[in-house]
């Protein structure tokens, strides 16, 4: 069974909610255990669409930190971010070099960090695959029905729309299985359902599918 934090409904580009279930709950658990880590740094891997922004964003609420996003790091600075909590989100998109070197501030200073990635090892310095091996990891997989299903419940509450279970499972048998995709196309009917007056409906939900190539099958199919 799903349960839900109690937090921020966040923004329509956003997870309305932070619905943890078997396939996040790993990874959710680090927000109760910190600052009791048994590493100044976490790594938290897992695929494209498994929610680890969201996770990150949670994060970096509940410690008081900004987000950075592992792309936009640099070198210059390093030592006064890691002077509080820091988060990392996509640092498979970091500079190494730059890494390494937040890393080792982080140790030093005596602070922690929480680093978001699709995989362990997110670059090819051998210094710094070696500071990432000692890296405790937690893994989020997939999103599994129960997360998937609640998202699109949640999404549309937020939005105080009907969440019909018609509409949500055939959404369910047809979107892609990442949480991008099940908040996508809550807002996809909710923008459409106002241009039309009316709320979320199966119809509705298969001729949107069908505009940008996502439901390939037949709408007999329940």
């Amino acid at each position: 069974m799903a349960k839900q934090l109690a937090l921020d409904l966040g923004t329509p580009v956003a997870p309305p909610a932070t619905v943890v279930s078997r396939s996040n709950e790993d990874a959710y658990r680090l927000l109760s255990e910190w600052p009791r880590w048994p590493h100044p740094i976490m790594l938290v891997t897992g695929p494209a669409g498994a929610g680890k922004s969201h996770l990150a964003a949670r994060f970096g609420e509940a410690v008081g930190s900004p987000v950075h996003a592992g792309s936009r790091l640099s070198a210059d600075g390093v030592l006064d971010l890691v002077a509080a909590p820091m988060v990392v989100d996509d640092a498979d998109a970091a500079d190494d070099r730059v890494l390494f070197h937040l890393i080792n501030a982080v140790r030093n200073a005596g602070t922690t960090l929480l680093l978001t990635a699709t995989s362990r090892r997110v670059g090819g310095l051998a210094d710094l695959d070696s500071r990432l091996r000692a890296v405790p990891e937690v893994a989020m997989d997939p999103p599994d029905d129960a997360l998937l299903r609640q998202v699109i419940i949640e999404g549309f509450q937020a939005r105080q729309l009907p969440a019909e279970p018609a509409v949500v499972n055939f959404l369910m048998s047809r979107i892609e299985r990442t949480l991008h995709d099940a908040v996508h196309w809550v807002n996809m009917l909710d923008k459409e359902g106002l241009a039309q007056k009316r709320g979320p409906t199966r119809p509705l939900a298969s001729r949107l599918l069908k505009a940008e190539g996502g439901s390939p099958f037949d709408d007999s199919v329940p």
